[in-house]
């Protein structure tokens, strides 16, 4: 019996290459200084901020060894764990309104705005697989 995609576990490893590629993708336009454009520079600083914080909070969050048999460490790293993915969901959210923002203060294509956006969803949508897997797996 197969297993629908959106349903099927998520790799954490699967959703730090996809926030990779955002951070990537992010930070490679955003040097475009005929788009950027310098006298926005707190904008484009914040933007390549956000997203490198996400993918920052999602590999500290993978990181945090949840093998322990004390039940009181465990909470407190699934706590931690927890914590850090919902930041990075937090992040997602902020940068895809600056990405909306963007799109109108530096006049993106229709086109990049939705490869942007497509990317940001992707890695937000893998963040919450893995959220709701560990609240499924751990939930204390």
């Amino acid at each position: 019996m197969s297993v629908r995609k959106n349903e099927q576990s998520v790799s954490r490893f699967n959703t730090l290459d996809i926030i990779l590629n955002l951070v990537s993708y992010t930070c490679q336009i955003l040097t475009n200084e005929k788009i950027f454009i310098l006298r926005y520079q707190k904008m484009i600083d914040k933007i390549a901020e956000e997203t490198c914080m996400i993918y920052h909070k999602c590999r500290v969050a993978n990181k945090i060894d949840m093998r322990t048999k004390d039940p009181v460490e465990l909470s407190e790293r699934y706590h931690a764990r927890i914590k850090l993915e919902r930041e990075s969901l937090i992040l997602c959210e902020d940068l895809h309104s600056d990405i909306m923002i963007s799109q109108k203060l530096f006049h993106l294509k229709a086109s990049r705005v939705r490869h942007w956006t497509k990317m940001t969803v992707e890695a937000q949508n893998s963040i919450e697989r893995w959220y709701k897997s560990e609240v499924k797996r751990y939930g204390l």
